[in-house]
């Protein structure tokens, strides 16, 4: 089969698309035909050797954390309904062997039933956005009906995904991005939208019960004055942060990202339902990984998503 993957740390040109053996699925995993798979940015910092204190890759590595196709084999301990041919979304740790590849061996636990609406380069899109979102607002920050949230970097993938399920979960919605991305934002639901080019959201956005930090910095450091006492502050991939909870007397956060399939579940009955719309910025074929790589590192794609298409 063929497999996007480096062995040795370094920038997109360190990618290369080799032939490997496919794999064969363990007592409790699946082997998935892979036709679409994500490329996020924490393939990049994996690939470009900043995740080394957090994990160790084995040599030669196949990346992509989520991936959209179709079962080709179960194996011997495998139930809950699962059958060859059924199209699913699964999800890998950075330190598994990754589904940039025509084939990937998941654990069973780690897969759900694809959108039944959505192409598998559409679920790629959808899925991780979908996720991060997810864990944000639901499971760390246990928003409820008619709080006020505010989202930082609405623009983006996970922010919009944000935007869209706070919308749907009917929470007051401000959101921030720039003047050129307004309309965009207000048109996934956002009830207020600042442009962070133009204004300071701090000086206008108060008494705001959640505030989703996907940037950090001088925006996190603001974002404590546009909280009310006793508010939530969640964080996901955005530094540098510096927790003044106690300053401000608000709870702070960091929203641990999951890949469970019940998680995974959630976020695709979502998108089935048409909350959670996919974003696709730029589909590539399999050879074109070191594209991908490269645009995701630029930050040229700024709504949607990088997309594999794998077969």
């Amino acid at each position: 089969m063929r497999a996007l993957q480096f062995s040795a740390y370094g920038g997109p040109e360190v990618l290369q698309v080799a032939e490997r053996p496919r794999p064969e699925p363990g007592p409790t995993e699946v082997l998935v035909r892979v036709h679409a798979a994500n490329v996020g940015a924490g393939d990049c910092k994996t690939r470009a050797g900043l995740l080394q204190k957090h994990f160790q890759v084995v040599f030669p590595k196949i990346l992509g954390r989520y991936g959209s196709g179709t079962i080709a084999g179960l194996g011997a301990e495998v139930a809950g309904g699962h059958q060859i041919g059924d199209g699913v979304v699964f999800s890998t740790l950075h330190t598994d062997s990754g589904c940039a590849a025509d084939y990937a061996c998941v654990a069973a636990a780690k897969i759900a039933s694809k959108p039944e609406n959505l192409s598998h380069v559409e679920t790629a899109a959808t899925i991780q956005g979908g996720v991060a979102a997810y864990c944000c607002i639901v499971e760390t920050g246990g928003c409820a009906r008619n709080e006020k949230i505010l989202i930082h970097g609405a623009a983006g993938s996970v922010g919009g995904a944000c935007v869209e399920l706070a919308r749907h979960l009917h929470l007051r919605v401000t959101a921030t991005c720039r003047a050129i991305d307004c309309d965009y934002v207000r048109s996934l639901g956002a009830d207020h939208v600042i442009a962070f080019d133009q204004s300071d959201f701090s000086e206008s956005v108060r008494d705001q019960d959640v505030v989703i930090d996907l940037i950090g910095g001088d925006v996190h450091r603001r974002s404590y004055r546009a909280l009310r006492p006793g508010g939530r502050l969640i964080y996901l991939n955005a530094a540098p942060i510096e927790n003044r909870g106690s300053e401000f007397g608000v709870d702070v956060r960091n929203a641990p990202v999951g890949n469970g399939g019940p998680l995974l579940d959630a976020v695709c009955r979502l998108a089935e339902q048409g909350v959670l719309k996919p974003k696709v910025g730029k589909v590539l074929p399999l050879e074109g990984g070191a594209e991908a790589h490269a645009l995701v590192e630029a930050g040229t794609i700024k709504r949607g998503r990088v997309i594999l298409e794998v077969g």
